[in-house]
């Protein structure tokens, strides 16, 4: 008789073939679900890239590339944070914390998104163009009339800051022996 061979299991030594028979079951992977059950289940973030490329190849002509808020284009093939920043007032932070916002994280392009999403961006932004009321929500036009306004105060004080405004040297204790000249030929801030 020939000896058959021994596997270790938690009650003891047993044969391999009461071993393969008594084998603890292994737990289960459930079975993957398709894209479109877990796109109902938890929503859609962005479009799928084959909706995309279809798009694409039905024609660019229909598909915007950009959308204007006040008299700035805001292009939609970038990702929120560098698109935005195109509208005075609105850095990356800022465009990252308006992108968060709608639930949109990473590089996500702004023409990937919602329309939904896309909108809440552009009221939000449009909203922050027309605030004039609360500087440190401006953005746009109403920022550079509440910079523009800071600055001519200064100016009719007569303070330091102003003066250096008026004569058009740096303000902020730069050295004016040389490297200055950018400053010198700046205009729109005076």
């Amino acid at each position: 008789v020939s000896p058959q061979p021994f596997t270790m299991f938690a009650r003891g030594v047993r044969s391999l073939s009461t071993a393969r028979a008594a084998a603890p079951v292994l737990l289960e992977m459930p079975p993957l679900s398709s894209r479109l059950e877990r796109m109902k289940q938890n929503g859609l973030l962005a479009l799928t890239t084959p909706y995309v490329k279809q798009q694409a190849a039905a024609g660019s002509k229909g598909q915007e590339r950009s959308f204007r808020v006040q008299n700035y284009n805001v292009p939609l093939n970038r990702p929120a944070e560098f698109a935005l920043p195109a509208v005075y007032g609105f850095g990356r932070v800022r465009s990252r914390t308006l992108a968060a916002e709608v639930g949109v994280f990473g590089h996500y392009p702004l023409s990937r998104m919602r329309e939904s999403q896309r909108s809440h961006i552009r009221n939000v932004l449009a909203a922050a163009c027309i605030s004039y009321d609360d500087p440190t929500t401006a953005a746009g036009s109403a920022l550079q009339k509440e910079v523009s306004l800071n600055i001519k105060r200064l100016k009719d004080i007569g303070c330091y800051r102003g003066i250096r405004h008026q004569l058009k040297l740096p303000v902020r204790g730069q050295r004016t022996k040389t490297n200055s000249k950018t400053r010198r030929r700046m205009g729109p801030l005076n």
